[in-house]
């Protein structure tokens, strides 16, 4: 039975978990573990709802014709992650199509994915992709939801301000999430206990465990949106001319344009910055930097047009990370994959106040005295409303 129960609660946080990271990366552009598909454009290999195992670039290795990827657009639909399939790859990128599609994107307004721009490939095994049935219509039901909790707490005086921003309404939404779990593994506990039986003592408890879980939920999640906001990708938009001109972006047919690219570290920990060229036509003079309290570093980004004239993109990548590891182990692991060094980070914070923590107030019940029997959440909750009837 204790085995069972194990397995269960195992399962609950291993769902929970998946689910979590489908609406993150949802949220910040970037798949983690999982991704979905929301419309039929790639019908019958995935219906809308569906899932599927979301392999960071890095992983997956080059991308070939037949793989199905996760993109972010810069015209298709107002842009945004869209999941299509390479049917042909060009010097100037990639070219993308929807199973269900009789024209390419390039065909209309969208231009040659750049390597920058992928997000994800889709696993295939035995070169069939993997699908996970109605996984995105889960997740995009429970979206809505904590979209609408997080909506009432809003509107609590003081909410909305630390709501503001896309960084901000995931921590209220993980902390809804997370309060519904609570809430729901409460009510389950509560159920299986003994009929009739109650508790005589006059004071209260609480896990350890639960109060270093609050803690390092408080210290991670902001952590990680040091290190996930400021990064990403800057694209700039050129133009290859016949002749030479005045403005940065427009460059004589064959040229080149160098820019300043600067880096400052507004916060207290020394951050790690790893700027590099995200698409052809870009060379960056030098790519790691280690920034300290209020300082700033620079460095040159060159431009360079082809011998064609028209408008181009070009992409460059900024990651920040912050500077607990020696400079060559962050390396070392971006060049794996920025999520590999996110996550190396957050587990040496983690580690870090998990043994301070066990140092300072160990892993006993921390007690309280209180006028109240001691119930759970759900039974008070279930006390008020039969008050009410």
């Amino acid at each position: 039975m204790k085995l069972r129960s194990s397995v269960s609660t195992a399962g609950t946080f291993l769902f929970v978990a998946a689910v979590m990271a489908m609406l993150v990366g949802q949220q910040l552009g970037q798949p983690i573990l999982l991704g979905f598909v929301v419309t039929g454009s790639m019908s019958p290999t995935l219906e809308a709802g569906d899932g599927f195992v979301a392999i960071p670039p890095a992983l997956a290795g080059d991308v070939e014709q037949g793989d199905v990827i996760t993109f972010d657009a810069r015209e298709l639909e107002g842009g945004g992650l869209t999941t299509h399939r390479v049917v042909e790859e060009t010097d100037e990128g990639y070219i993308t199509r929807g199973d269900a599609n009789p024209f390419t994107d390039q065909d209309g307004p969208e231009p040659p994915v750049q390597e920058s721009q992928i997000a994800a490939v889709a696993w295939r095994f035995g070169g069939d992709l993997v699908v996970v049935p109605h996984l995105g219509t889960v997740a995009l039901a429970l979206q809505g939801v904590a979209a609408a909790l997080i909506g009432i707490l809003i509107g609590v005086p003081g909410v909305d301000a630390v709501a503001d921003g896309n960084v901000g309404r995931l921590m209220i939404g993980a902390g809804v999430l997370l309060l519904l779990f609570s809430f729901v593994s409460d009510l389950v506990r509560g159920e299986r206990r003994t009929g009739g039986e109650r508790s005589r003592a006059r004071g209260g408890s609480m896990r350890a465990s639960t109060v270093l879980a609050v803690i390092l939920l408080l210290i991670l999640v902001p952590a990680t949106a040091s290190m996930v906001v400021p990064s990403g990708m800057n694209e700039v938009t050129i133009v290859s001319s016949q002749s030479p001109s005045s403005a940065p972006t427009v460059i004589e047919r064959g040229g080149n344009q160098t820019l300043e690219y600067n880096v400052t570290n507004n916060g207290y920990i020394p951050l790690v910055a790893i700027i590099e060229p995200a698409s052809t036509g870009v060379d960056v003079g030098e790519t790691t930097h280690v920034v300290r309290r209020g300082e700033s570093a620079g460095t040159t980004a060159t431009l360079s047009a082809p011998e064609e004239t028209g408008v181009y993109y070009r992409a460059i990548a900024e990651r920040q990370y912050i500077g607990i590891l020696p400079l060559s182990v962050i390396v070392a692991l971006h060049k794996i994959h920025p999520w590999v060094a996110i996550a190396v980070i957050d587990a040496v914070i983690a580690a870090t106040v998990t043994v301070i923590f066990a140092l300072a107030i160990g892993f006993e019940p921390l007690r309280f005295r209180d006028a109240n029997r001691d119930i759970t959440l759900s039974g008070t909750v279930r006390r008020k409303i039969r008050r009410w009837l």
